[in-house]
């Protein structure tokens, strides 16, 4: 009787613990919002019941520890060689020489061409200035006598990059000259940093060991932690045209849930997340979604924590619910996987894509929901 008492001041589910108390699909800061709901009731159940009640709360994930051993390719730490190459959204200054009125500034159009003086519908994309030049000066030949044209960049826009996330100043920057992964910090105004004495004085402080840099598709391998916090130089790549930066909050930290799901997205994180309310938060596991094999990831790029778990038994009561925290990654595959290192290092690149999606979306001012449409695939 004393552990029918005791069990009888336990909080236990109202309902499955799938159930979301709070679930919007399109909230201002375009995140799902989703958390299990507990309220504290009588029981007047048997003690097997009881212990039944308790079997379902929420447990812990069972994690394996992974490491991925990459390390930075060395040529990435060159810094690039080669003349300038123009794009859209560049403005250049251009002048025929010795001759006044001519100078104008023109930007490059989305489509390539450049506009200028009686030379018009010139395809400039990918050259350099002075590929520019000649051809300006061939085509000014019959109005211009030996015409000399110079050709500077006035505003580099094609060749940028994002810095995201915790930084001083986040958004594109343009690379007119060649910069260092410090460099690109140190325009952002620097990171977002903790207080005193090691305690989080800064709830948004940032999260080194999750920060990542994206570059065609696949995450460069840079240790962010050993570059910043030990001044490890062997860190400090060159950034290139269209390298995303994400330096994730210490603290403030989503879940972001991927794959074969509805919805794709981030979640809101709340204390009492579980696996099942934040797939209700994402409108649930498509058919054709293998759930019997997804997974639970926590922990930076580098060494990260994973848990196969089983989400249709969770669903159907047979395995009871697992706690998430800030900062998971819940992966719903298509098809199934053999190889768990190289399947989770594919899962870690498509969630950064993810995390850039959104974090650029934030930067924009984007309105509307997150929808990242990713789906998982091959083994």
């Amino acid at each position: 009787m004393k552990v029918i008492h005791f069990l009888a001041r336990i909080c236990v589910l109202t309902a499955l613990v799938g159930t979301p108390s709070c679930v919007h699909m399109k909230p201002a800061d375009r995140e799902f919002k989703a958390n299990a709901f507990y309220e504290p009731m009588s029981y007047d159940g048997s003690e097997e019941e009881a212990e039944a009640a308790l079997a379902n709360l929420p447990k812990e994930p069972q994690f394996q520890q992974l490491e991925f051993d990459r390390s930075v390719d060395p040529s990435l730490l060159q810094a690039p060689s080669g003349p300038y190459r123009v794009g859209p959204g560049d403005v250049l200054d251009i002048e025929v020489a010795e001759n006044e009125g001519t100078r104008q500034q023109v930007k490059i159009l989305p489509d390539g061409m450049l506009h200028y003086d009686v030379a018009n519908g010139i395809h400039v994309k990918g050259l350099t200035l002075a590929d520019i030049s000649t051809r300006l000066s061939k085509i000014l030949e019959e109005n211009y006598v030996n015409p000399v044209v110079s050709v500077n960049v006035a505003q580099a826009d094609s060749q940028r990059f994002w810095m995201l996330g915790q930084i001083k100043v986040p958004g594109a920057y343009p690379i007119k000259k060649p910069t260092t992964l410090v460099d690109a910090l140190s325009f952002g105004g620097g990171l977002l940093s903790n207080g005193e004495d090691r305690e989080v004085g800064n709830p948004e402080a940032a999260d080194l060991e999750r920060a990542i840099l994206i570059r065609n598709g696949d995450l460069v391998p840079v240790n962010f932690e050993a570059l910043v916090r030990e001044g490890d130089m062997s860190q400090n790549v060159y950034v290139r045209a269209g390298d995303y930066i994400f330096v994730p909050s210490l603290t403030a930290q989503s879940i972001y849930i991927l794959g074969e799901v509805a919805q794709p997205g981030p979640v809101y994180y709340e204390a009492g997340n579980t696996l099942l309310s934040v797939v209700a938060s994402a409108g649930g596991i498509n058919k054709n979604a293998v759930g019997s094999k997804a997974l639970i990831i926590r922990g930076g790029t580098r060494q990260p924590k994973v848990a196969v778990v089983n989400v249709n038994a969770i669903r159907r009561g047979k395995e009871p619910d697992l706690r998430l925290e800030g900062g998971d990654i819940v992966w719903v595959p298509r098809t199934p996987w053999t190889k768990l290192n190289d399947y989770v290092e594919a899962v870690l690149i498509t969630a950064g894509q993810a995390v850039a999606v959104q974090e650029g979306l934030g930067v924009l001012g984007s309105s509307g929901g997150a929808g990242v449409a990713i789906t998982a695939g091959g083994n």
